[in-house]
């Protein structure tokens, strides 16, 4: 607060881009102060952007604060990887450690915002890192044990089952090499169920349209009617969200949404939950 100069820049990014009414203006006067009018977190999936537009470094990145100066920094140009969104990036190193991540100006993609879980994921190389295996014991609780350990417990699990109830899991950002070793291995205990995180056992990738975006991040400005089907944009592409949002307060556009019950945080109706519903709006 001592930096703090009640531009309300926060305030309106909060109320107007993030959706969220979680800031406001407390006091009068010379004790007047930024804050939350209830006792709870600022809830938004992009609240790490107010560090950017405060212009005095009133609010700071936690894992970042006080750590580097800008000048013992070398910032290269990247793309996001933890959607499909693709926002353009900056990762600002110091010798071999990130300090931090902040978005690259695109308009056709992610304006001059990025999500938080873009902004802040590098901390686990670092800060919140799983370094030792855990398990489980007794009392409920996860215990550190020695990787000699760990293996005895997993092959004590992977005899007491039957082949085919053994399936490996790639993430999304695994080599090629692992995979491989990963299926080899899973073969040799008899199981063939290899599946790649988020896309089930078998992706089909023969039909573009059921993998691509038809119209540009841009083109979602130009239109009257969105129907969302079973997707929550504002968990799985913060951005695109963030673009919606952005129409529907400009434009009054319509918008559907098909699924269990969720807040979009703008305006929308919600037509149902299963198939039934399609057949109906067809």
């Amino acid at each position: 607060m001592t930096r703090c100069i009640q531009c309300t820049r926060c305030v309106r990014f909060a109320a107007e881009i993030a959706g969220v009414q979680d800031l406001g203006m407390l006091g009068r006067g010379s004790g007047e102060e930024i804050g939350t009018c209830v006792e709870k977190l600022m809830t938004s999936e992009l609240s790490g952007n107010v560090i950017d537009i405060c212009p005095v470094g009133a609010l700071t990145s936690k894992p970042f604060a006080f750590k580097a100066r800008n000048w013992e920094l070398k910032g290269t140009e990247s793309i996001d990887v933890t959607d499909a969104v693709g926002s353009n990036i900056r990762i600002d190193s110091r010798g071999p450690e990130v300090m931090r991540i902040v978005p690259r100006l695109n308009e056709d993609i992610n304006e001059e915002w990025i999500s938080d879980k873009t902004r802040l994921f590098y901390d686990g190389l670092k800060r919140q890192r799983l370094n030792d295996p855990m398990i489980r014991g007794s009392d409920g609780r996860f215990k550190a044990v020695s990787w000699r350990d760990t293996f005895a417990v997993v092959a004590e699990v992977v005899h007491q089952v039957k082949p085919d109830e053994i399936v490996g899991v790639a993430g999304k950002l695994s080599d090629a090499e692992s995979i491989m070793a990963l299926k080899d291995f899973l073969n040799k205990m008899g199981s063939n169920n290899v599946w790649c995180e988020g896309n089930g056992s078998n992706p089909n990738a023969d039909i573009r349209s059921g993998y691509f975006m038809n119209t540009s991040i841009t083109g979602l400005e130009k239109a009257d009617v969105f129907l969302l089907v079973g997707t929550q944009p504002r968990v799985e592409a913060a951005m695109v969200n963030a673009r919606i949002r952005k129409t529907v307060r400009a434009t009054q556009a319509k918008v559907g949404y098909v699924g269990p019950a969720t807040d979009l945080n703008y305006d929308r109706e919600h037509l149902g939950t299963g198939r039934q519903t399609l057949t109906e709006i067809a």
